[in-house]
C-alpha cells in the first residue's frame, strides 16, 4: 500500500467514520480523484480495503455503497468488543502511565459548560475515542491490536451516528471514570469488571439510539 492509498484510505474512512458519508450512501471514485487530487488506483485500492474492513460494500457492476449501521452490525461489534476489550485492559493493567490516567480523569471530570449542546457531546466523544485508543495501544498482540483498531473505529462510527439522541452520555461518562478509577487502583479484576459493564452498556445505548 502506497502513501496515497494510505492517505485516500483514511480522507474516506473518517468521512463515513464522521458521518460525512451516510450508511448505504454511493462511493463515487470520481468525486475523490477529484476530491483528493489523486489518480484513479489509489481510491479503488483504499475502497478495496475499506471493504475488507467493513466500511463499505462492493457490488460487481453495480457500484460501491457504506455499510449501513443496523442491528447485525452493532450486535457484531459490540460482541467483539466484550469478547476481547475487557480481557484486554485487564492485561495492560499496570502499563498506562498514571500521568495519563489522571489527565483523563480530569478531563472526563471537567464538564466544558461553556460549549453547545453538540460541542459538548463531541468533547466527550473524543475522550470516549482516545481513552480506548490509548489503552488498546499497550495490547502486545499485534493481531489482536489490529483487528481492534478496526473495531473501535466502527464502534466510533456508531457513537456518533448516535450521538445526537442520546440521552444517556452522563451515564457513559461515569463508567469512563470508573475504568480510569481501577486502573489508577491497579486493579486488573476492576478494570475487566469496568470495561465489561461499560461495552455491554454502549451497547445497549447504540440499540436504543441508532436512527438507522
Amino acid at each position: 500500500m502506497n502513501s496515497k492509498s494510505d492517505y485516500a484510505y483514511r480522507e474516506i474512512k473518517n468521512k463515513i467514520i464522521q458521518g460525512e458519508l451516510a450508511p448505504l450512501s454511493d462511493i463515487v471514485e470520481e468525486r475523490f480523484q477529484e476530491e483528493l487530487n489523486i489518480s484513479r488506483t489509489p481510491i479503488r485500492e483504499a475502497v478495496q480495503r475499506l471493504n475488507k474492513e467493513g466500511f463499505v460494500y462492493i457490488y460487481a457492476r453495480k457500484g460501491t455503497i457504506v455499510s449501513p449501521i443496523n442491528v447485525e452490525m452493532i450486535y457484531s461489534v459490540y460482541q467483539a468488543r466484550l469478547l476481547n476489550e475487557p480481557y484486554l485492559s485487564k492485561e495492560v493493567c499496570h502499563e498506562v502511565p498514571e500521568e495519563w490516567l489522571r489527565q483523563m480523569k480530569n478531563s472526563l471530570e471537567d464538564s466544558p459548560f461553556e460549549l453547545a449542546e453538540m460541542d459538548y457531546r463531541h468533547y466527550y466523544m473524543a475522550l470516549d475515542y482516545e481513552l480506548h485508543t490509548k489503552i488498546l495501544s499497550y495490547c502486545k498482540n499485534q493481531f489482536l491490536k489490529d483487528a481492534l483498531n478496526i473495531v473501535n473505529d466502527h464502534s466510533q462510527r456508531i457513537r456518533i451516528r448516535t450521538s445526537s439522541c442520546n440521552e444517556d452520555m452522563g451515564c457513559s461518562i461515569q463508567e469512563h471514570i470508573a475504568i480510569v478509577d481501577a486502573f489508577l487502583r491497579r486493579d486488573p479484576d476492576q478494570v475487566e469488571e469496568a470495561t465489561k459493564n461499560h461495552i455491554i452498556s454502549s451497547q445497549q445505548d447504540a440499540f436504543k439510539y441508532n436512527k438507522g
